[in-house]
């Protein structure tokens, strides 16, 4: 694989200046040069007067391999066609109506069963009083004869593993923002279908933009963030609860209250809670908040209380908390 600019958490792949300025550049660098091919299913029929193996070709059924190596992929119906690699790169290019596309990673996982390249859409999205930046991405990721197939969708993901694949996918299911080609003939003339997919896409990714400034322009008090706080991290019911429990809970609040005066203080907004689009974000839909028990250690507090409901947990252990309505996912591994 490779990626532009930024080392991957897992410590592999090509890292490059610069992107790539041709597809067929782009796949030499990802280890896409080869291309899933099909042929003929044998099975063993008996043994011939000699003593070898007889072997006889399964009618309506094809293997699925690399065309470099011949190592099996998978096993389907013949009717099931196969998109390769350079037709990968032309989907994106038709679909996006320019050649020069930046495509910012591309990768080979499960030895060549699943593949991916991801393009960056020049649109970043910034917010007020954060400096960094949201960027959306053009994502095909193929799976060669597994359920899944090749698809299309608009992200905040940035690809670079298995688990960011699959977070692309499971992003693209619950926004509605994926568009299949399914391996059948005729997959070519959806092309104009997925454009207008993406271009669905985009349109609610300047929506989501204008909804999180316009959350970001209205204040809170001080009464309204301590009622979020105590909402945030809730002290368990009466008659459950130790002295050391009580004291993990105020800590973990504690321990909120303190990011949320030094986030204020960077951001020069006072009592408004900074919303994070960076693509370490975590947003997700919100969760119990995780009980404080007597197995708890002091210095985990403030990290599990930040598990859920949109937080990001920060490298110093603090964390941020970001507003999720409908907002685009964006899970990466670094």
């Amino acid at each position: 694989m490779f990626s532009v600019r930024e080392m991957p958490w897992h410590r592999d792949g090509l890292v490059l200046d610069q992107h790539p300025e041709t597809w067929a550049a782009a796949r030499q660098l990802a280890g896409l040069t080869w291309d899933p091919i099909t042929d003929a299913v044998y099975e063993l029929h008996g043994v011939d007067e000699s003593g070898q193996p007889v072997f006889r070709p399964i009618e309506g059924w094809q293997r699925i391999a690399r065309s470099d190596t011949s190592a099996t992929l998978w096993i389907n119906r013949e009717t099931y066609i196969v998109i390769d690699h350079g037709e990968m790169g032309e989907i994106v290019e038709a679909v996006l109506e320019q050649p020069n596309v930046s495509w910012e990673t591309a990768g080979v996982l499960d030895q060549g069963r699943s593949v991916w390249c991801l393009a960056q859409l020049d649109e970043p999205i910034q917010l007020p009083g954060d400096d960094s930046v949201t960027l959306p991405y053009l994502a095909i990721t193929n799976r060669h004869g597994q359920p899944g197939g090749c698809t299309l969708r608009a992200t905040a993901v940035r690809i670079v593993c298995a688990n960011t694949f699959r977070a692309a996918e499971l992003e693209g299911d619950r926004t509605g923002t994926t568009f299949s080609f399914v391996h059948k003939p005729g997959w070519r003339n959806r092309v104009a279908q997925a454009r207008e997919a993406v271009t669905g896409a985009r349109h609610e990714m300047r929506a989501y933009e204008a909804l999180a400034t316009e959350l970001l322009g209205i204040p809170i008090s001080t009464r309204q963030r301590e009622l979020f706080i105590t909402e945030f991290i809730p002290m368990p019911p009466a008659g459950l609860v130790t002295d050391r429990v009580a004291r993990n809970v105020e800590e973990a609040r504690e321990a909120v209250r303190s990011v949320l005066g030094l986030t204020n203080h960077r951001t020069h907004c006072p009592h408004r809670l900074r919303a994070c689009t960076s693509r370490r974000r975590i947003p997700g839909p919100r969760s119990p908040v995780p009980y404080l028990g007597d197995q708890a250690q002091p210095h985990s507090h403030p990290t599990r209380a930040a598990e859920g409901s949109g937080a990001e947990v920060g490298a110093g252990g603090g964390f941020h908390l970001t507003p999720t309505i409908n907002s685009p996912p964006g899970l990466a591994c670094r």
